[in-house]
């Protein structure tokens, strides 16, 4: 068959120049195939550009990333013998192929009055932002069954900011999936869930994007929204996911657990929450505190003058002030860490993220660097003349922290 000889080397073409903006696959050649669509785009993993591929069934989406040599097997296997439609789009054309039910393949080309960037060129001079790992207009079952998302995948506009907020997340564990174990089922613990969107998405990133085994618990005090996410995950019959109720004290895991998310814990909850984490000596511990109160409570008016007198701002200063010593009070227990913008602050002031990263080794530099952190926690604690707060106190309770001398 010409055409589809031709639809093979334009797909070949297309892949072996890296200019495929995108390729849908749509209606099935047999009714037991086991997806009803596949969508292609390029992806960014570690500076390097692939091509993922979204299958969807009626409840699902399962994705799988190739670099563009295997791609390239992969986009014929399905123009060929998968699929009856294929749109595919490239950097200069508009390719649309349909096959007849006897086999006849129907090819159209058209070349774009506007050619757009190589997938490369783009990827790579934006920012991950606007390359979101989930993308508006493509149905992702879970933002679905949580009110993001439209049947269709159109992201409802009420929820364009909480849609912003999951891919941005995303980001944050992609950036550091590297430094988890690798030979095991990973092991992540989400203390106070809520409504558990992030919790769901950190479930489809390792289990369809990352393609790792893992079993994720999210906790949460109230039963009421602890039974609605776990009827979201029998509709969407997810695996290694579940929830329950529970609080940070009370929860024993019966493994090691590799990451802790603790999301909006209000004022010292975040401390119990990153205490647990170091006990259980997870790699990767992602927080973002809530109503930082402790530190304000023993902050005298004429601690920081005039910076402390005004209550407004004494507020603020004693917000980031605590959130400051939580990352270097983790940095002391060996852990390399950050304070990221989460959103931006005009969708919440409550924007901070801290994201710990455990060292390998605890020896060297990373001792020196724990130490150097210790003593600024000190040095900063008696400028301001407060005691230990709740995160210090916990960490030399369990033994995690040698208590400083000040």
């Amino acid at each position: 068959m010409e055409n589809e000889t031709n639809l093979i080397e334009l797909v070949q073409a297309s892949t072996r120049a890296r200019s495929i903006r995108k390729v849908v696959f749509s209606s099935p050649r047999s009714a037991d195939g086991p997806y009803s669509r596949v969508d292609v785009r390029p992806i960014l993993i570690n500076d390097s550009t692939h091509l993922q591929f979204t299958s969807q069934t009626a409840t699902q989406q399962f994705h799988k990333n190739y670099d563009w040599q295997e791609a390239e097997t992969e986009l014929v296997r399905l123009a060929t013998t998968a699929f009856r439609n294929v749109h595919l789009t490239t950097t200069t054309h508009s390719i649309e192929a349909k096959y007849s039910k006897k086999g006849k393949c129907l090819l159209r080309q058209t070349q774009l009055e506007i050619a757009v960037p190589s997938p490369d060129s783009e990827i790579t001079s934006h920012n991950r932002t606007r390359n979101h790992l989930i993308q508006d207009g493509v149905v992702c079952p879970f933002l679905v069954e949580t009110g993001v998302m439209s049947a269709s995948g159109k992201v409802h506009a009420s929820h364009s900011k909480k849609f912003k907020q999951i891919n941005r997340f995303l980001e944050f564990i992609l950036d550091v999936a590297e430094k988890l174990p690798k030979d095991r089922t990973l092991r992540v613990v989400d203390f106070g869930c809520g409504k558990s969107y992030l919790t769901f998405a950190t479930h489809y990133l390792l289990t369809h994007v990352l393609q790792r085994s893992c079993h994720i618990v999210g906790l949460d005090r109230r039963a009421d929204v602890v039974e609605t996410c776990n009827r979201i995950v029998d509709r969407l019959a997810l695996s290694n996911l579940t929830f329950e109720v529970g609080d940070i004290a009370g929860y024993k895991p019966e493994q090691d657990v590799d990451v802790v998310i603790s999301l909006h814990a209000c004022d010292t909850a975040t401390d119990f929450a990153l205490a647990q984490a170091v006990l259980w000596n997870a790699s990767v511990i992602l927080a973002v505190p809530c109503c930082q109160h402790e530190l304000h409570s023993h902050l005298q008016e004429t601690a920081l003058p005039p910076l402390t007198n005004f209550g407004i701002i004494r507020e603020r200063f004693a917000s980031m002030a605590t959130d400051s010593l939580r990352t270097s009070l983790l940095s002391a227990v060996g852990y390399q860490t950050q304070l990221l913008e989460f959103i931006e602050t005009e969708h919440t002031p409550k924007n901070l993220l801290i994201r710990a990263v455990l060292r390998k080794s605890q020896l060297g530099d990373a001792q020196v660097q724990a130490d150097t952190a210790l003593q600024e926690v000190a040095s900063f604690a008696a400028q301001l003349g407060v005691p230990r707060l709740t995160l210090e106190r916990k960490l030399i309770e369990q033994g995690s922290l040698k208590a400083s001398l000040w």
